[in-house]
């Protein structure tokens, strides 16, 4: 990739939302909400050390910027409205 984000920014690929609901039901296209998940593809020096390229992070609803590159569409988001991690465990700690 040739996309470095400056500052405290982080660069996510959206994870593409379902195409149909837990009970089964097909969602038309205008019904389909903005992502707020994605995988972490770059991510400036400044910023967190607490995600690293390749993780799944959930970020705020509407943060960061929308944009395209090379024909693919990515969010550029602030580091400090990155929200979650999701991590694969097998049990809950107690």
């Amino acid at each position: 990739m040739n996309l470095q984000p400056l500052g405290d920014y982080v660069l996510l690929r959206p994870v593409t939302p379902e195409e149909k609901t837990a009970g089964g039901l097909y969602l038309p296209e205008t019904a389909k909400e903005a992502p707020d998940e994605g995988i972490v593809v770059a991510k400036a020096s400044d910023a967190t050390d607490e995600v690293a390229i390749g993780d799944r992070v959930i970020a705020k609803r509407f943060a960061g910027e929308e944009i395209t590159f090379e024909g693919e569409k990515y969010r550029l988001v602030p580091a400090g409205d990155l929200l979650a991690k999701v991590v694969e465990t097998d049990a809950i700690p107690d």
